[in-house]
């Protein structure tokens, strides 16, 4: 009971939903909580590895492409010093063939694989310049300018679904949490009782289903 208490209390608090739930379920069941808490944190620890880099390491690298190019640098050895302080964007395969001294065209296709927001436009712009010797900075700059306010709108789409998405986690990992240390405790029965496995089963599925539904939502709503 005073437990609950203290629940209801954190939320009327204002404390964030997932420490409420963390310091409920370290009451309740601590070994539980503790196997939730480093679940989720090779979790995290996994993503932000994996995490693909964004319209903001774009601007950057087209930045400095075109600091390098203002500064009277060659297209080649632009591209070559750009890329080298870019060590997110996959610059690696374009920046060596730019050294290398290959034909202007496969420097310019591996550019534009490399850049995911204006990779076609930017390796249109380096390739034209390679062949004609035209100035290349000012569009440059002007592509990192568009990826920058890309960045900036993806910001603004995910802070807009945050709470949704943090709802949508707490909805679908408090029940799982709470039948596990109903599982561990001994108080859920399901070999003793076929018909309140099925219940469990059928709660499960629809709240698998009910938190796909809200996903595919947040991931429409942030393209």
């Amino acid at each position: 009971m005073v437990t609950v208490v203290l629940v209801a209390l954190g939320l009327i608090a204002g404390v964030p939903t997932v420490l409420v739930t963390i310091g409920w379920l370290v009451a309740i069941e601590p070994a539980v909580a503790l196997a939730g808490i480093a679940g989720y944190a090779a979790w995290a620890g996994w993503s932000r590895r994996g995490r693909r880099a964004g319209p903001d390491e774009e601007a950057a690298f087209l930045l400095a492409l075109s600091a390098e190019l203002s500064a009277g640098a060659s297209l080649r050895s632009s591209l070559v010093s750009a890329g080298e302080r870019s060590d997110r964007l996959p610059l690696r395969a374009a920046t060596r063939a730019a050294a290398a001294g290959l034909p202007a065209p496969l420097v310019a296709g591996m550019l534009g694989d490399a850049l995911a927001v204006n990779g076609r436009i930017a390796a249109a712009a380096w390739l034209l310049a390679a062949e004609s010797g035209g100035p290349a900075a000012a569009v440059m700059q002007s592509l990192a300018v568009s990826a920058a306010r890309e960045g900036e709108l993806i910001r603004e789409r995910r802070a807009l679904t945050a709470q949704a998405r943090a709802s949508a986690w707490v909805v679908a990992g408090l029940p799982i949490l709470v039948l596990a240390g109903s599982f561990a405790s001994g108080r859920l029965d399901i070999a003793g009782d076929p018909a309140l496995g099925v219940v469990v089963a059928v709660g499960l599925a629809l709240q698998v289903a009910g938190v796909a539904v809200v996903a595919t939502m947040v991931r429409r709503s942030e393209r």
